[in-house]
């Protein structure tokens, strides 16, 4: 970020562009300031270190060469000091930007390290008691113990509570006896499993004293010193994937494996020497949940991956778009297609990341009454970040033609490395579908009237990008009808079923009936949140100097949403073809301004992403006209 300004004049080549937009003031270094999420020092000494030649980019290893890279890379880094697995707890920014740092650098570095620290680590630490804190915690942070995560089963998936995989306790031994009873509930996908990894967090169905207890996690040892699967144990490598091959996933079966007592991570539940099983929690589905609910970070590192890796192409694709000229000297940057195709995307990366800024400070100061509104948040933002992403990156890819497709120029490779996070850490459908749901319940309870049936028309409102009131009223007006219609579905579902328990499976089958409807609604929640968040950070934090790009920026955001949904507001009567028409030219107009003067504003917000140079690596992001000259 040194010398921003200067950065800028050299990126942009001084084009006659939009000379009828404002020149909106750009201040790179505030902007990036703006968007930071903290720990600021401790960034800019990871980003520093990563100049060391173990992480620059290698296209051309074997799938072994390149496992051992991404292991012996997270050995020296940890081997820094930057942060340890009980940040987790101490201190959640600190663990979270040590973790999210790597994702620039390489997704499978940063998958990696996030299974053994997030996944195995977070585990022990939020299940965990300190017995097991100070036994195991140590040695992740050496990695002495190299760690995995086994919830996921060849059956089970989304349906955690339905896992087959069983802890039985054995009072005579004061030993739990893990089995797996047929191949769909074998451990799969499990990160580190396949070829380095000695210790794993195991989910399993309790059994003591012949009664179930329902699922829990256990901390067991699945290969010696020698990386020998232990007896009891079987793991086969699952092999080469489309990507993040960095990684190996394995698959686990068990077989009367035997471990001690105090392997079961027992917080919120314990197991006495005679088997008797006691938990302050009664239910165990309200067990299962406040359990499985404690493990957000995992989940939020996904979404910030998704949002970090929007960050990478829009950088690189506007970078080459901006002085890429394609018939004459017009930049291609010029071409209202190729604005519309980019700078959407920049918007909404904005969005997401203010809004994943919001949820980590939520997360940081752990208050209990905040634990659904983290819950819903976390969900709505790992599937709209990562769903983003890989709409993003597909337009970046395509944008910068076949420089887009070379592996060195990066956006290619994460497309591929990053494509597992739609269904890592909770499928994106189905987290949509949990805001919904949060959102019905909360209809049930409230029980707010319609949705008023007008709203201000956009083609009366005077030139220039909408402002943020009359966006969030629009998109508030989304969510508000899309929740009305479903909770009275419903509700009049019930009513007509009589009897409770019938009433209660009648809404359900509702829901079901309502899907599609389902995962528009957890959309419309999670982007109205997202506008808000966007406009309340300018409010609190933007400087004078700041706040015209970013309210451009927040309008853009909410202008294009807009005009995603045009067809349910038309329907809706909320919007006529005026205001479509009127809309269209006013997103047109913002993305005028953002490419004037050689896209000196889109370059800037690009820049203030804070990527360093030697991370972005793409040659296409410096000077495409060298390509190959190295050769």
């Amino acid at each position: 970020m040194h010398e921003p300004c200067n950065r800028i004049a050299v990126l942009t080549r001084q084009l006659t562009l939009g000379s009828h937009s404002p020149r909106l003031p750009l201040d790179t270094y505030g902007l990036h300031m703006f968007l930071s999420h903290g720990n600021e020092e401790l960034r800019r000494e990871i980003q520093e270190f990563l100049q060391d030649p173990l992480y620059r980019y290698n296209g051309y290893l074997s799938l072994p060469e390149f496992r051992e890279l991404t292991l012996q890379r997270l050995k020296k880094y940890v081997a820094q000091g930057f942060f340890r697995a009980r940040d987790y707890m101490d201190d959640p920014m600190k663990f979270m930007t040590a973790l999210e740092s790597l994702t620039i650098c390489d997704y499978s570095l940063a998958i990696k390290a996030g299974v053994h620290f997030t996944l195995c680590g977070g585990t022990l630490c939020k299940l965990g008691t300190e017995r097991h804190h100070a036994a195991l915690l140590p040695l992740l942070d050496t990695l002495h113990l190299t760690g995995s995560f086994s919830m996921t089963e060849l059956g089970h998936g989304s349906n955690v509570m339905g896992i087959e995989t069983t802890a039985t306790y054995d009072e005579s031994a004061q030993e739990f006896v893990i089995n797996t009873p047929n191949n769909e509930a074998s451990k799969v996908w499990i990160g580190g499993a396949g070829q380095h990894g000695k210790l794993t967090v195991v989910f399993a169905q309790l059994h003591t004293r012949g009664k179930w207890e329902g699922v829990h996690a256990f901390a067991v040892c699945i290969r010696d010193d020698q990386l020998n699967a232990v007896q009891g144990v079987r793991i086969k490598d699952m092999g080469p994937k489309q990507g993040l091959n960095g990684v190996d996933n394995g698959q686990i079966w068990f077989s009367n494996l035997r471990v001690p007592r105090d392997a079961l991570l027992d917080k919120y539940g314990t197991v006495e020497p005679d088997g008797t099983y006691r938990s302050e929690i009664d239910s165990i589905s309200k067990r299962f949940g406040i359990a499985v609910g404690g493990l957000t970070t995992g989940r939020v590192l996904i979404a910030q991956g998704g949002v970090d890796g929007q960050k990478i192409g829009l950088t690189i694709a506007i970078r080459y778009a901006c002085s890429r000229p394609q018939f004459g000297s017009k930049n291609i940057m010029e071409y209202l297609t190729h604005k519309n195709r980019l700078l959407p995307a920049l918007s909404s990366t904005y969005a997401l990341q203010l809004a994943m800024r919001t949820l980590k400070r939520m997360i940081a100061s752990n208050k209990p009454q905040d634990a659904k509104a983290v819950h819903v948040l976390s969900s709505g933002l790992k599937a709209a970040a990562t769903w983003g992403r890989v709409e993003t990156l597909q337009q970046c890819r395509e944008c910068c033609g076949g420089q887009g497709f070379l592996s060195e120029n990066k956006i290619a490779e994460i497309c591929n490395d990053m494509n597992v996070d739609v269904t890592f850490e909770g499928d994106n459908t189905v987290m949509m579908q949990q805001v919904a749901r949060a959102c019905v319940e909360d209809a049930t309870l409230t029980q707010p009237p319609p949705p008023p049936s007008t709203c201000p028309h956009i083609a009366a409102c005077p030139p220039g990008p909408l402002p943020l009131s009359l966006l969030s009223q629009l998109l508030h007006y989304r969510a508000h009808l899309l929740s009305y219609q479903l909770s009275s579905a419903m509700a009049s579902a019930a009513r007509q079923a009589g009897s409770k328990s019938d009433a209660a499976k009648a809404a359900s089958a509702a829901f079901e009936s309502a899907l599609d409807s389902v995962v528009s609604l957890g959309w419309a929640h999670t982007e109205l949140f997202c506008l808000d968040n966007f406009s309340e950070e300018i409010d609190a934090a933007a400087s004078p100097e700041l706040r015209p790009v970013l309210l451009l920026v927040a309008s853009l955001y909410g202008m294009t949403r807009l005009q995603r949904d045009a067809a349910f507001y038309l329907e809706a009567g909320i919007m006529d073809t005026a205001d479509r028409i009127s809309l269209r030219e006013r997103v047109n107009g913002a993305f005028d301004i953002l490419v004037a003067d050689g896209g000196r504003l889109a370059l800037g917000l690009c820049e203030a992403f804070g990527i360093p140079d030697h991370l972005l690596q793409a040659p296409i992001a410096f000077d495409w006209r060298r390509t190959g000259m190295h050769v």
